[in-house]
């Protein structure tokens, strides 16, 4: 299959697994760009096979997709998602620098203005205090918005480099931007994030968006089919180079 760039990284009856690069769209968007499921859509119809959307990934973000082949497949991870039961880890590199050791981000998440989303709260309202056991963040302000959707990301500064921080994320719900609107609102937005940063702040820019999902943890599926539960996609090149020193580990 042809598939824009994205790689096959694990392949059976009832399953998909990609590692699409950033600048991708998965649906077709107003740029007109090519996009990934109409590849997919190409590739399969040889096969009487058609793609079935699990979840997505954001045009700028690079890393794991999974798309489903089989209708139990799609049902069986979709509730998964919902329920929590996949484990989703990122990397992402913020201009900013977090407190040391694990952070524990609570803050919910609301529709903003012209696509955006935003945390469901006045921003002086976000506080550092103990949040799920861990130091972290959370909103000292009642929700009155109710729109306001549940949303907690998990961080971990794996290194510094000046105002740069490399992350590892864990998501641990799976709302609209949210790790971009996590980090850009208690202070480190992502590199290359246009939507969400600071504008006029050169020392954020980049050439693609900072954050790539790096691993993707599974439960498993009654389908009878023997597969891996964790899948992985390494940090690629233009990731790196945002980093000027190689990859790190990220588990």
């Amino acid at each position: 299959m042809q598939l824009l760039g994205a790689r096959v990284v694990w392949r059976d009856r009832g399953l998909l697994v990609l590692d699409k690069p950033a600048g991708l769209p998965v649906l077709a968007d107003r740029s007109g760009t090519p996009c990934l499921w109409d590849a997919l859509k190409r590739g399969l119809e040889a096969e009487r096979l058609r793609p079935l959307a699990v979840h997505r990934i954001d045009k700028g973000t690079s890393g794991l997709l999974l798309v489903a082949l089989d209708a139990e497949v799609q049902r069986s991870l979709g509730a998964a998602f919902e329920s929590g039961g996949v484990g989703k880890w990122y990397a992402a590199i913020g201009h900013g620098v977090l407190p040391d050791g694990t952070l524990e981000i609570d803050l919910p998440l609301a529709p903003g203005r012209k696509s955006r989303w935003r945390v469901a709260g006045p921003r002086n309202a976000i506080v550092a205090d103990r949040v799920h056991g861990r130091p972290g963040y959370r909103l000292a302000a009642t929700i009155t918005d109710a729109r306001a959707k549940a949303a907690r990301t998990r961080v971990r500064t794996v290194r510094r480099r000046g105002e740069d921080s490399l992350f590892c994320i864990r998501l641990l719900s799976g709302r609209t931007h949210q790790i971009r609107v996590h980090l850009a609102w208690i202070g480190s937005p992502l590199r290359g994030d246009h939507l969400y940063g600071r504008a006029g702040d050169h020392a954020q820019a980049a050439p693609r968006l900072a954050l790539h999902c790096h691993r993707l943890q599974l439960p498993e599926l009654a389908d009878g089919v023997t597969r891996p539960r964790t899948f992985r996609a390494p940090l690629p090149a233009d990731f790196r180079a945002l980093l000027r020193e190689g990859s790190s580990d990220l588990e």
